[in-house]
């Protein structure tokens, strides 16, 4: 499964971006033709340099004319009123060249060029509203099939003609893996491509459960409150399941490697009833690794098994871990 980031060219913080990567297998970030070093921050290339991340240009995918007009007119009429927050962003003329918001904005005065060539100013509300678009058609495209994937949820109920369903999915699934894979900012990206690669068909079944529980909930503002219920039972199975792992692991091999040391050495010594005692701890250390193994199998037999490993694997160990 793949994503598309919106609407900056680079990806969120670590703490939001590295539970999407231990999720989806690529995520796309909408961007013109240039050079990486110019458009992108170093997180972002080194992701890209390690298959994670990739550039899509939009206009194989997002181009359509007849719609442009009505989009230009829907957002004439929101700048009238302009939403209460008033901050300025910015927009590469690449994305859009394509299109006709670049040159009709400039002319009604809502965007206007940077001294710095290929880049548009203008309200954040607007620029957002413009890659919302685009995001949206890439993601619907047949030839795309991508799950939308932003850091400004609230953002999307500005635009004209989106497709609601699709919005309260993203941002339900969104959610779901934020809560779900919890991992430290400080996971290196050589441990979670490690990771990714040791529980490839774990990750399969997981992502096949979250789908699961979105296709559950009513997708509408009414369903939020069941898929809020599901989500937290999910947790709660999450919790169940990392114990289940720890207590798999509560029969270290040190631990059988001196009982049997404990049962040679009176069987040397020739002494029957000491042998006799240690057979019998040994035995129930072999249970107790015999039962631990049957849990692990039982565990891994549930789709939900990626998310406790990961937060076995990931999850912040202390108060400090936070602030990293």
């Amino acid at each position: 499964m793949d994503a598309l980031f919106y609407p900056t060219l680079s990806l969120p913080g670590p703490y939001w971006t590295n539970p999407n990567l231990l999720f989806f297998e690529n995520i796309g970030v909408i961007a013109p033709d240039g050079d990486p070093h110019e458009l992108f921050n170093g997180a972002t290339r080194k992701l890209m340099e390690y298959g994670l991340v990739s550039p899509v240009h939009p206009e194989p995918y997002a181009r359509d004319d007849d719609a442009d007009v009505a989009i230009i007119e829907d957002m004439v009429r929101i700048a009238r009123r302009p939403p209460s927050r008033r901050a300025k962003s910015r927009i590469h003329l690449g994305k859009i060249a394509f299109t006709a918001f670049g040159r009709e904005l400039q002319s009604l005065g809502l965007f206007n060029p940077l001294r710095r060539p290929d880049w548009l100013e203008g309200p954040a509300w607007a620029v957002d509203y413009i890659m919302t678009v685009l995001a949206t058609r890439i993601a619907l495209h047949p030839h795309m099939g991508m799950s939308l994937l932003t850091d400004r949820g609230p953002t999307k109920r500005l635009v004209l003609g989106e497709h609601p369903s699709q919005r309260i999915a993203s941002d339900r699934r969104t959610e779901a893996v934020a809560r779900l894979l919890p991992i430290g900012p400080d996971a290196e990206i050589d441990e979670i491509m490690r990771f990714r690669e040791a529980f490839v068909e774990e990750r399969r079944q997981f992502r096949g459960l979250i789908e699961g529980l979105l296709q559950r909930s009513p997708a509408s503002p009414q369903g939020d409150g069941d898929f809020e219920a599901r989500l937290m039972q999910a947790e709660r199975l999450r919790a169940h399941l990392v114990g289940e792992l720890s207590a798999m692991r509560s029969v270290p091999t040190p631990a059988l490697l001196l009982s049997v040391g404990a049962l040679l050495a009176p069987a040397i010594e020739a002494s029957p009833y000491s042998a006799t005692v240690a057979a019998g701890g040994l035995a129930y250390l072999l249970l107790q690794r015999g039962e631990a193994a049957r849990r692990e199998r039982t565990a891994h037999r549930d789709r939900f098994v990626y998310a406790a490993l990961a937060a076995n694997r990931f999850m912040p160990r202390a108060g400090d871990d936070l602030l990293r």
